[in-house]
């Protein structure tokens, strides 16, 4: 039994199965997932001075365990979500999370910051198998697009818990057993996953020709302007480490640009780029991981190294703003279906905003009583803006290619949460800055971000649909 046309990439249940069963095991599976890629990225950020102390690594070390693990995972969505595509998503889904479970425990394993950083590049490269294919098996089992509003709710709502859990059980961990524990958590969370992705049914893979131009141009483009940002505070904006990286990055993209225009089945096709539902979807993404995982970074270095919190005590501080990341997919769900993805996209956006502006006047030097809940309305609006905007996007393109759009928007995402801990690292360590100027001034960038992809929400997202139906998103179609 099928769900009925799902273009070329159909899911088919297993025979005695239901959809409603089999459907409801791969909302489970792919919720799963996407709770084990967020742990990790919280739980990683909490632990970084107990890692720098115990593995004897500065500044730069630090930021390479976060980048490079957000570098690979950013890198490679875009091809994950062609393969995905290509050989089934919940074929890639199950490998993705086997191999995110053994370099999970590599990273434990490691003896070295070099080690580490290693077993955290395959980290983000597993992650990256894992990701666009847990929103395509979304689209895949829930063909009711109002149904498939819900889940897209549930989906965000799991990486919400974990964003809640994620600085607790870093806090407890590094505390208790070390931080080596906070990678071994990851291994029977990642196995769990596997086990209800047995049970759900199975994907049809297309018949789709692979664009390798198009892919090593993009892995390029986004890996070599990134390092040349880790490096810029260390090594200066005249070394080859910086200017080298910047001139293959800029000479990749426009090789992208070439092959996408001229390959007879792109990995992107450019006309889709044109929509500015598509473009206002992205950029949204961009912003939320810029602005959330930057001051994350920011502030468990702060609180920790200048204020001399424990690891547990800086968790517990991120609680209540993650908390309400998870309230606010739940709420956000319901809003869609009610007003549509333009309102909630738009106005979360710039609730997040007035918390960056918060956190500017308030200061380093201000109470943790005034500073903390400045956080809060970055909780709430990044929690209300995610699943509007993977709706309007989902629905913004054909069933077929939601692997490879899935792996764009998690491209820009997890690019912008690179950049954004790249960009407010360097200027909380940038000379003649300072710790006090630098926050602020990440705080303005990350607000005014915020409000520019707001305004492109609200101009752009269609706006409110009938009641009880999914949003009117245009779709773009190929012919």
């Amino acid at each position: 039994m099928s769900t009925g046309s799902l273009g070329r990439q159909e899911v088919r249940a297993t025979e005695g199965e239901t959809p409603g069963r089999w459907g409801g095991a791969m909302v489970l599976a792919s919720c799963l997932g996407f709770f084990l890629i967020n742990l990790d990225a919280t739980i990683v950020n909490v632990a970084l001075p107990a890692i720098g102390q115990g593995l004897h690594a500065g500044l730069s070390g630090l930021q390479w365990v976060v980048a490079g693990y957000t570098l690979a995972f950013a890198g490679l969505l875009l091809s994950a979500g062609t393969v995905s595509d290509r050989i089934g998503a919940d074929r890639l889904f199950g490998y993705g999370l086997l191999g995110f479970a053994a370099a999970s425990a590599a990273c434990g394993l490691a003896d070295g910051v070099v080690s580490l950083v290693a077993a955290r590049v395959a980290q983000g490269a597993a992650a990256a198998a894992v990701l666009p294919s847990s929103l395509a098996l979304l689209r895949q089992s829930v063909p009711d697009s109002a149904v498939r509003t819900r889940a897209i709710a549930l989906w965000a709502a799991g990486g919400g818990a974990a964003l809640s859990a994620g600085p607790i059980a870093g806090g407890l961990l590094t505390s208790a057993l070390g931080w080596r524990a906070i990678f071994f958590v990851n291994v029977p969370f990642g196995l769990l996953a596997v086990v209800g992705l047995a049970r759900a049914g199975r994907s049809v893979p297309q018949r789709r020709s692979f664009d390798p131009a198009g892919q090593v141009s993009a892995v390029l483009a986004l890996t070599g302007f990134t390092f040349a940002l880790i490096e810029l505070g260390p090594a200066g904006a005249r070394s080859p480490l910086v200017v080298g990286p910047l001139l293959v990055s800029f000479a990749a993209l426009f090789w992208f640009r070439w092959a996408e225009s001229r390959a007879r089945a792109p990995m992107v096709d450019l006309r889709e780029l044109r929509s500015r539902v598509f473009v206002s979807c992205l950029a949204t993404g961009f912003a939320l991981n810029f602005s959330f995982y930057g001051i994350l970074f920011v502030f468990s270095l702060i609180f920790q190294q200048d204020r001399g919190w424990s690891p547990i005590r800086t968790g517990l501080s991120f609680l209540p703003m993650t908390v309400l990341v998870l309230a606010a997919n739940l709420l956000a769900g319901r809003l869609t279906r009610t007003v549509g993805p333009r309102l909630p996209m738009a106005g979360a956006q710039l609730l997040s905003a007035t918390g960056f502006l918060g956190i500017a006047l308030v200061g380093l030097d201000g109470p943790a009583w005034l500073l903390l809940p400045a956080t809060l309305p970055i909780g709430i609006g990044g929690g209300l803006a995610s699943p509007p905007m993977m709706t309007a996007l989902l629905e913004a393109v054909p069933a077929e290619r939601a692997g490879v759009v899935s792996g764009l928007l998690s491209a820009c995402r997890q690019a912008g949460g690179a950049l954004g801990v790249t960009l407010f690292g360097l200027l909380i360590s940038a000379a003649g800055f300072g710790l006090a100027t630098g926050l602020r001034l990440s705080a303005v960038a990350a607000g005014g971000l915020l409000v520019l992809a707001a305004v492109a929400s609200y101009r752009w997202v269609p706006g409110a649909a009938r009641r009880g139906a999914a949003p009117p998103v245009p779709s773009v179609r190929r012919p």
